[in-house]
């Protein structure tokens, strides 16, 4: 596998265009289009918020097909919490879409993010298709990016190559998000590309490992969006033979896509609002993998434990203290903590470390966080950041 240069427009078959609408009051661009030259297999994991955007709504009826061709997506409007219309919406966009590009409506989808509670602008919409159609280029997956950001900072794109048995097969992706990231399917918006051709059960199957592996163990904020979604097209341009489950060629392809989450998902992290650090908290020892999981989640969540990261405070009685309050079977007595590989606490007690050492580790800009619960075998780990004044300004004026 190889990093290459690109984007989602990458792979043999996929175009996108951008445009600026009116949406966003800066006058940025806030529509975007990924289309596929050919029918794609597709598939995709979702919010499991209980409030959903119409957009979301109406990609999880179409793509449970299986079958898709592009993605319509703008940003500085979720498209929810406004009612019937929301569906209304995305169904009438996605339509002209599919009509101006001569394709059947429902292998159209629609994406959305920003504001909730206010009506689509779908007039304003409308009155960009022109422009963003008339964009479409093999080269614009980095314009692509770019239009799908709201908070974000800089934009967020990877591909990578392979061989399969003498064939190129290219897999990329992009994606969104800086706040509001506590996911339980992918995150903001993330879509991918690739011109491999597989079977549909396959492509889902390493579609869902992936995402498990990576977006869904990813946290800025503990507060899941309305409109998570991640969607994958594969349109089978590279000519490769059919990748199967189970197979050595599956296995490549899944080791490429989770190579590709992983790094995606690491560089929401790294841009989340206000973020300075970069922090990996890994639970180790658990007598179950629910358990692992569901105590490195609260420590990554704990506003106590973000702040002290923020503030370089090398305080390990905020992790033993979230550790303990995570709702899980666990026994203080035997927990261990280290900060980096320093072990700072050990059998529930504190050891006596230079502060110094303990200071310099809190500087970094990655910092790595170990609790050992000696209690099983499983582990896991979650991604987070640090908590900052910044972050709350950026949310306290979300709207204004």
């Amino acid at each position: 596998m190889k990093i290459i240069k690109g984007g989602v427009t990458t792979p043999k078959g996929f175009l996108a265009g951008s445009a600026s609408c009116g949406i966003k009051k800066s006058g940025k661009t806030d529509l975007a289009l990924l289309f596929s030259t050919s029918p794609c297999v597709a598939t995709g994991t979702f919010t499991t918020n209980k409030v959903k955007s119409g957009s979301v709504v109406l990609c999880m009826q179409r793509i449970a097909k299986g079958v898709s061709q592009g993605v319509i997506v703008n940003s500085g409007n979720a498209n929810c919490c406004v009612g019937k219309k929301e569906i209304e919406d995305a169904m009438e966009i996605t339509e002209e879409v599919s009509a101006r590009l001569g394709i059947k409506k429902n292998l159209m989808l629609m994406a959305s993010t920003g504001i909730i509670g206010r009506p689509l602008p779908a007039g304003k919409i409308k009155s960009g298709l022109s422009s963003l159609i008339n964009d479409l280029s093999p080269s614009n997956g980095t314009k692509f990016a770019k239009a799908i950001m709201t908070t974000d900072t800089v934009h967020k794109e990877i591909a990578v190559k392979i061989n399969i048995k003498g064939r190129e097969i290219i897999i990329a992706g992009a994606v969104k998000g800086a706040g509001m990231i506590c996911p339980n399917m992918a995150t903001m918006l993330a879509f991918f590309t690739t011109d491999a051709a597989i079977k549909k059960k396959a492509l889902n199957q390493a579609f869902k490992e992936s995402i498990y592996d990576s977006f869904n163990k990813i946290t800025v904020d503990g507060d899941m969006s309305t409109n998570d979604s991640a969607i994958i097209f594969a349109n089978g341009q590279a000519g490769n033979s059919v990748i199967k489950n189970n197979t050595r060629d599956y296995t490549a392809f899944l080791d490429a896509i989770k190579f590709v989450t992983k790094e995606l998902s690491r560089k929401i992290i790294l841009d989340g609002e206000g973020a300075t650090r970069f922090v990996e908290i890994i639970v180790k020892g658990a007598k179950t993998e629910n358990t692992a999981g569901r105590v490195a989640r609260h420590i990554a969540n704990s506003n106590l434990v973000k702040t002290m990261i923020a503030g370089g405070d090398p305080n390990w009685g905020r992790i033993a203290a979230s550790a303990g309050s995570s709702g899980t079977d666990i026994t203080p007595a035997c927990m261990d903590i280290y900060f980096g590989n320093v072990l700072v606490m050990k059998n529930g007690a504190g050891v006596n470390v230079s502060g110094g050492l303990l200071l310099g580790i809190f500087k970094k800009k990655e910092i790595k966080i170990i609790v050992d619960l000696k209690s099983g075998k499983f582990s896991d780990r979650v991604w987070t950041c640090d908590f900052t004044e910044k972050y709350v300004r950026i949310n306290a004026e979300y709207e204004t």
